[in-house]
């Protein structure tokens, strides 16, 4: 501390002597109040004078000696602006500032000094060292943007490959409607030519016949009827009018109708393309509390949803209760298309983007198939003696069928039974395919559907995980339906639970599930959940409502 004090004290001795410089040119000590910038020297008044009228001098850099750019010289401090007259000589530690020997004294007496040319060099070395870091940081900036030109000349470049891809697509399928356009026009041009030479053709059969009966005619009435020759015309009429038999008609033209097609904006946009990019959405952990409703519609017929099966992230088709029929709607709501069935389909899944899968309601053992492409409905597998529950396909092609008892039956993609799983000996509710051949099915606990829990098994059956309720949050889930569940590209499950109002979304792993949904969401009575192209979840519930959640 002594040392401290001495230094302390050394210092203000120091700052509170008068600061003196000598003339370089006549060694004074009076006046010296100017500094040459390019011969480095101090100067006094007169000399100052002098030497800006010399002729090697007179147009150097002569400032005020305070402004002076001295080069290995001792740094000249600045004049206090506080107290005139007083350089600041020393620099104040704690304030990080620098004083005049009247500042220490007044509002800096007990705090820590140094001198002014030692911090001088610290903060000239740490200047010195931000500089580095400024043309560093320059530096890593120049380069993040060069990279970001470059990322935004590739992204850019993709973008105008698309745009050519798109404008070829564009004008492939005009071509392809002109094709069939000038296709049916060529056909009408040449009914119209064929119609035109039967026309004339036709008229002059009819012209022809009437010439020749004028002609006839006009020689009955040329015959004397009281001579010999009319018995001979007579004959001659009574034989030739028969060639011309008036019952025998030409059968018109039948008249051409051009049927006009419906367009199908859906079929046309599989046949067009769609614009598909990398990660369409990426992997987040969720959270309730960030789940924002998308949308929220009604459908008519105003019956419960039994099955939602997303298209893209946009559409979804849709099965109703007591519905005979699929309605195809936008995440708007708005109904793009409805195919009438003659009964009323279940649960139903999609294959690929082409066809949909369904089974029946009331229960019965075919399982059907909707082809997209001309709505034709046909029977794709009996499954006797079972019924056909659920059904789900994996990425091969599999269809996966439960028949409300332990067993799973196991389509090709010919509709042929190929093998059975059998899981436990509850009864499997619902099914859905995961990656890895693995399955994830809802099962009863001890018969009762409102006592269910969720299994992890590989497609043979055997079970690797069991899920009976447990959350993230450390609690229990009790009692619960679950009904309708899907799967998004993580292979994280979503299922709806209709006893507690809440969709639980399953990890890979399967230990413990998290809450989509909280009481601000709304979503009641749900029945069933689908997961679309954008991870956007829908929700079909019991009153018709359909709800389309974003993560």
């Amino acid at each position: 501390m002594a040392s401290i004090a001495v230094n302390v004290n050394r210092s203000v001795r120091r700052a509170q002597e008068p600061v003196t410089y000598t003339c370089a040119l006549c060694d004074s000590d009076d006046e010296v109040r100017w500094f040459c910038n390019d011969c480095q020297d101090n100067l006094c008044d007169r000399c100052k004078e002098a030497h800006t009228r010399g002729k090697k001098t007179k147009n150097d850099d002569v400032v005020s000696i305070r402004e002076a750019n001295r080069q290995g010289g001792k740094p000249v401090p600045e004049v206090c602006k506080l107290h005139p007259g007083k350089l600041c000589d020393l620099f104040c530690s704690d304030c990080n500032e620098l004083l005049c020997s009247i500042c220490t004294s007044k509002t800096h007496k007990h705090h820590n000094w140094k001198p002014f040319e030692d911090e001088f060099s610290s903060k000239k070395q740490h200047l010195k060292e931000h500089m580095t870091a400024i043309s560093a940081k320059i530096e890593h900036f120049k380069n993040e943007t060069s990279e970001r030109h470059h990322d935004f000349e590739g992204f850019n470049g993709s973008i105008d490959t698309v745009r050519k891809e798109v404008n070829s697509q564009r004008t492939k399928l005009k071509a392809e409607v002109d094709s069939i356009a000038d296709a049916i026009l060529t056909e009408l041009s040449a009914l119209e030519k064929e119609e035109s030479t039967m026309h004339k053709k036709d008229c002059q059969r009819s012209e022809k016949k009437v010439e020749e009966l004028t002609h006839l005619l006009n020689e009955a009435e040329m015959t004397d009827t009281s001579s010999v020759s009319l018995f001979e015309t007579e004959r001659s009429l009574r034989t030739r009018l028969p060639l011309y038999d008036v019952n025998v008609r030409y059968v018109s033209p039948k008249q051409p109708r051009f049927v006009t097609g419906s367009i199908d904006s859906v079929m046309l946009t599989k046949t067009f393309g769609k614009l598909h990019h990398e990660n369409q959405y990426e992997k987040i952990d969720i959270d309730s509390k960030h789940v924002q409703r998308l949308s929220k519609f009604t459908v008519t017929p105003q019956n419960g949803i039994y099955s939602i099966c997303p298209v893209d992230d946009s559409h979804a088709w849709l099965s109703i209760h007591q519905y005979q029929g699929l309605v195809l709607v936008n995440k708007e709501g708005v109904v793009i298309e409805t195919v009438k069935l003659d009964f009323c389909p279940f649960m139903i899944t999609m294959v690929r983007t082409t066809d949909i899968l369904m089974t029946s309601d009331p229960l019965s053992t075919f399982v059907y198939k909707l082809s997209l492409h001309n709505k034709q409905v046909t029977t794709f597998a009996d499954i006797r003696p079972h019924n056909a529950f659920d059904v789900s396909i994996n990425k091969r092609g599999e269809v996966f069928v439960c028949t409300g008892t332990p067993d799973i039956v196991v389509l090709n993609q010919s509709g042929t039974i190929v093998r059975k799983a059998t899981i436990g000996s509850e009864t499997i509710m619902f099914v859905v395919c995961l990656s890895s051949r693995r399955l994830c099915v809802v099962q009863t606990i001890g018969g009762k559907w409102t006592d269910l829990n969720i299994k992890i098994t590989d497609e043979s059956g055997t079970v690797i995980q069991t899920w009976t309720g447990e959350l993230d949050n450390g609690q229990k889930v009790g009692s619960m339906c679950l009904c309708k569940m899907s799967c998004d590209k993580y292979d994280r499950v979503f299922v709806a639970d209709i006893s507690n109002n809440q969709v639980y979304v399953l990890p890979r792993d399967g230990k413990q599930a998290v809450c989509l949904l909280d009481r601000t969401h709304g979503v009641v009575k749900l029945k069933a959940v689908g997961v679309d192209t954008c991870g956007n979840v829908w929700i079909g519930c019991r009153d018709s409502t359909v709800h389309v959640m974003g993560l």
